[in-house]
């Protein structure tokens, strides 16, 4: 029996990033936002604390493996159930996937953390960073996104 991969999932075909392999790195529905659109559902717990929500390792080893079968796709992209940059090791993990694989990297983010230094530095390792834009005011901000209490549209924009 196939033992199914817990962090890895596709490729799937991306309009903007061809064929991608998704690489998830926090818990189903732990985020920054609640947003209304969200297609994984409701935020089972809205933070913006970053903590190695998922074992590195373990994402690494999983990816080596789907390369060493002779994985094709144009990006590997950190997305998923979350928020990825909440995962305080996502500099870490695209340094080391860098080291195993010469296909790009790309971060699907909803861009509510990028007023953090930290956060600026790991998203700079990524060959393409892909913040969501969904509001331009405080008020659609909060009705759309839900966010957290110590998120604002000021802060996140």
């Amino acid at each position: 029996m196939k033992k199914k991969e817990k962090y890895i999932f596709g490729p799937v075909a991306s309009r903007r990033l061809g064929l991608s392999l998704g690489v998830d790195i926090v818990p189903a529905k732990v985020c920054s936002l609640d947003c209304i659109y969200c297609q994984v559902g409701r935020t089972t717990k809205k933070t913006v604390k970053r903590r190695e929500y998922v074992p590195i390792r373990k994402v690494l080893a999983e990816l080596k493996a789907r390369l060493d079968k002779g994985l094709r796709a144009d990006y590997i992209t950190i997305s998923g159930s979350g928020e990825p940059t909440l995962n305080s090791k996502i500099g870490v993990l695209i340094d080391r996937i860098k080291k195993i694989t010469d296909i790009p990297v790309a971060i699907m983010t909803n861009g509510t953390l990028l007023y953090m230094a930290d956060v600026r530095r790991d998203c700079r390792k990524a060959d393409v960073v892909l913040p969501s834009l969904d509001a331009a005011d405080e008020e659609t901000f909060e009705k759309i996104n839900r966010p957290n209490r110590n998120i604002s549209i000021e802060k996140s924009g």
